[in-house]
C-alpha cells in the first residue's frame, strides 16, 4: 500500500467492548486502516475519538463558510460576503465551543485559512456543478461498499474536478493518503457515470497551495485495490482478534501511542482490556463515544469516531 513504516507487530486485543464494524467504508477510514489497523480498531470498534481541538474546530468552521459562500450565485461570492458568513458562523460556534479549545488559536487558524483561500482563487470564476457542494456519494468498488462526502465538484477542462479543502499546510507525510482519498471519491463518482478528469487539494494553511492531478485509470485502480486489500485484511483481523500495529513516522501524532504495545517503552495492558480502556480515558486528547452494537450497516465516516486520524490538523 506504499505507506512508510518501520515495523509491524501482531497484537491480540480484547473485543469485550467492541461494536460490529460498519459495513460501509469511507475514504478516511481506508486511510486510517492502511496507516495502522490497530488505530483503526481503537477508533471504529472501540469508539475512541479525538477531543475537540482548535485545528479541528477551525477546519469545520472554514468548510462551512466556504460551502455557504460557494452556494451563492457567482456575483455574490465576494470577500465582504465571506466575512459576513464567517462572522455569523463564528458567533454560533462560540456558543457551543468546548472550553478546552483555545479560542484564539482557532481564530488564528481559521483567519489564515480564509485569507489563503482568496489568495488561491477568485470564487466568482468557479463553476460549481449542480449539487456540487458537500455531495454525498456512494458506490461498490470491486465489491466493497464505500461512501463519503465531496467538498466541491466543479467544471474542468475535459470533465469534472473534485476539490478537497485542507485547512492546514501541505505536509509530505500526509500526501499519499490525501491523494488516495481523492482517487476513491473519483472512483465512486465514476461508478455513478460522472467523468472526473481531475482531483485537487486546496491547502489553506501557509504557504497556500492548490495542487491538481489527473485521474488516469491506473490511479483509480490502485486506490480501489487499496480498499479491497483493507477490507480483506480487516475481515482476517476481526476473525482472529489480532490486529496489526504499524509503526512509522506518523506514530508521533497518534493519540493511542501511550497505550500501543508497538510504541510504548514499557509493557502496556492488552488493548481493549479494562486497564487499557481506563488508561486511554485519562488522556485529555481522547473521548469515548462507543458505537451502537446493533444496526452497524451505516458508513464509518459519521459520528462514530471519524475525528481520530493520527493528524494534528483537520481535513
Amino acid at each position: 500500500m506504499g505507506d512508510l513504516r518501520d515495523t509491524v507487530l501482531d497484537v491480540e486485543v480484547d473485543d469485550t467492548r467492541s461494536a460490529p464494524l460498519p459495513d460501509v467504508w469511507s475514504p478516511t477510514s481506508v486511510n486510517t486502516f492502511i496507516k495502522c489497523p490497530l488505530a483503526y480498531w481503537w477508533q471504529y470498534a472501540q469508539g475512541w475519538r479525538t477531543a475537540p481541538t482548535a485545528a479541528l474546530e477551525a477546519g469545520s468552521l472554514v468548510h462551512g463558510v466556504l460551502e455557504e459562500l460557494m452556494d451563492l450565485v457567482p456575483a455574490e461570492r465576494t470577500k465582504e460576503r465571506a466575512r459576513e458568513i464567517y462572522a455569523e458562523r463564528a458567533s454560533e460556534l462560540a456558543l457551543t465551543l468546548n472550553p478546552r479549545v483555545d479560542a484564539e488559536d482557532l481564530r488564528s487558524r481559521a483567519g489564515t485559512a480564509m485569507t489563503s483561500y482568496f489568495e488561491l482563487e477568485d470564487p466568482q470564476l468557479v463553476e460549481v456543478l449542480p449539487d456540487g457542494l458537500e455531495r454525498s456519494v456512494s458506490a461498490q468498488l470491486d465489491g466493497v461498499a464505500i461512501a463519503g462526502s465531496v467538498d466541491r465538484l466543479e467544471f474542468s477542462v475535459g470533465g469534472a474536478r473534485v476539490v478537497d479543502y485542507k485547512t492546514g499546510g501541505a505536509k509530505p507525510r500526509y500526501a499519499e493518503a490525501y491523494w488516495r482519498q481523492l482517487m476513491l471519491y473519483a472512483g465512486m463518482l465514476d461508478e455513478t457515470g460522472m467523468d472526473v478528469s481531475e482531483v485537487g487539494l486546496m491547502y489553506l494553511g501557509q504557504p497556500a497551495r492548490l495542487m491538481v492531478r489527473p485521474t488516469p485509470e491506473s490511479a483509480l485502480t490502485r486506490a480501489s485495490r487499496d480498499l479491497t486489500t483493507a477490507a480483506d485484511s480487516r475481515a482476517e483481523f476481526v476473525a482472529t482478534h489480532r490486529w496489526e500495529a504499524r509503526t512509522g513516522p506518523l506514530c508521533s501524532y497518534c493519540p493511542f501511542r501511550t497505550a500501543c504495545p508497538a510504541r510504548s517503552q514499557r509493557q502496556v495492558p492488552t488493548p481493549g482490556s479494562d486497564a487499557s480502556h481506563d488508561a486511554l480515558g485519562r488522556l485529555p486528547e481522547l473521548v469515548w463515544r462507543p458505537r451502537q452494537r446493533e444496526g452497524s450497516a451505516s458508513a464509518d465516516s459519521g459520528v462514530s469516531g471519524s475525528g481520530v486520524t493520527g493528524s494534528e490538523e483537520s481535513d
